[in-house]
């Protein structure tokens, strides 16, 4: 970066590699989704104001966090807002089409990135989903050319939280499942996925979601509330000032 300088970051925990979740963790999924959800309502009822409000607040309820099968979300969409044109089918392509123009590198992931690539510190993507639509988003924030350890379920067959998928990035990483640093939202997929098979775990929380009853919180090595939060705890200053260098730089 030309007028700044980014620390070299460390690993923590004793930890040699990372690896990270994508939705909510590399990208803020969430945000991606009710931005898309908005211009949706406003192109089917730019009309009506109220009901732009409703029916985007509706979808993000349906969303489940991502978690709500796209097939029902629309056939409830549809059933609850008769007017909408097109069928559940259409309306799902347009959605897998749209929602990616609304997924955005956060300054804080890029520096991150950025201080990993030029440590030399091995690092890769575990994500489940459909694999299109997954690499279209990693494409989108620019993670396609700098990792060749990126796990996608519905490309590699099995789903997190199953111990093959992470057992497999650490093939790809070179390294040991104790020596891997997961980072990851997700308290059942993620957290405990990652911890099953020996890797230490920090949990991005993201509110409102709890973390289940029935998992012991104490798999976790430590929990962060913000993308922020991740610099420090790789041992970058999070004093950086975002600048349009940093958000290009991938």
């Amino acid at each position: 970066m030309a007028d700044q300088e980014i620390q070299k970051p460390h690993l923590p925990y004793n930890t040699k590699a990372v690896l990270f979740d994508l939705d909510d963790t590399l990208h803020h999924r969430s945000r991606a989704y009710r931005g898309w959800a908005q211009a949706f309502a406003l192109h089917h009822c730019q009309d009506n104001p109220a009901l732009c409000q409703e029916l985007a607040e509706r979808l993000i309820q349906l969303d489940e966090h991502g978690y709500a099968q796209r097939e029902d979300v629309f056939s409830q969409l549809k059933h609850d807002y008769p007017f909408l044109q097109g069928s559940v089918e259409a309306l799902m392509n347009t959605y897998w089409r749209d929602v990616i123009a609304h997924v955005v590198l956060e300054p804080e992931i890029a520096i991150l990135i950025h201080a990993l690539q030029d440590a030399q510190i091995p690092f890769g993507i575990v994500t489940n989903g459909i694999a299109s639509q997954q690499k279209r988003k990693i494409t989108q924030l620019g993670f396609d050319a700098i990792s060749p350890c990126v796990f996608i379920s519905g490309e590699f067959g099995v789903s997190k939280p199953h111990p093959s998928i992470f057992r497999a990035a650490a093939r790809c990483l070179a390294t040991k499942p104790e020596d891997i640093l997961f980072v990851g939202d997700h308290p059942r997929f993620d957290m405990w996925g990652a911890h099953a098979v020996g890797m230490k775990t920090v949990w991005v929380h993201h509110d409102p979601r709890i973390w289940p009853a029935d998992i012991p919180q104490d798999i976790l090595t430590a929990t962060i509330h913000s993308f922020a939060e991740l610099l420090p705890l790789f041992g970058i200053a999070d004093t950086i000032p975002p600048t349009a260098e940093s958000s290009k730089m991938l």
